[in-house]
């Protein structure tokens, strides 16, 4: 299943550094006023997880997470869910949710904010994968007779 552009921004975003969304605020010009419908709350989510490709979920255990939705121009509504209990990051995400859904920020933002935090995921994504293969440790078995 691939994800819409929408999944895939509110991912990058929830995932984001908070200080890398409150400079992409700073460069907003003119700042934008938004309303909350959803105040910043946080809360727990029920974690799962599959093992040995069965698909049988299991509950791994509860995770902090913090949501909020806004409304931006009184038509364009934002939500977001990030981890952890940081509300400035959930109502920040939540705007730039909005704001990408409005055609004339769409463009600019996808330009200056999603593609630098896609570029920093990915070089995340690289260096853990260079950790783990550090720690990769390959068996092999002889069979008898040989």
């Amino acid at each position: 299943m691939t994800q819409t552009s929408r999944q895939r921004w509110m991912q990058l975003l929830a995932e984001a550094e908070a200080q890398d969304l409150h400079s992409a605020f700073d460069r907003l010009d003119p700042k934008i006023p938004s309303t909350f419908l959803i105040k910043p709350e946080t809360g727990m989510v029920m974690v799962q997880g599959k093992a040995d490709g069965t698909d049988t979920p299991f509950c791994i255990g509860e995770m902090t997470v913090t949501r909020c939705m806004v409304q931006v121009m009184e038509q364009v509504q934002g939500y977001a869910m990030v981890p952890g209990s940081d509300p400035d990051h959930a109502r920040l995400a939540a705007l730039f949710d909005a704001l990408l859904q409005i055609p004339a920020f769409h463009d600019p933002l996808m330009t200056t904010l999603i593609r630098t935090l896609e570029t920093k995921a990915d070089q995340q994504r690289q260096a853990l994968a260079g950790d783990v293969a550090d720690t990769t440790v390959e068996f092999f078995t002889l069979t008898r007779g040989e």
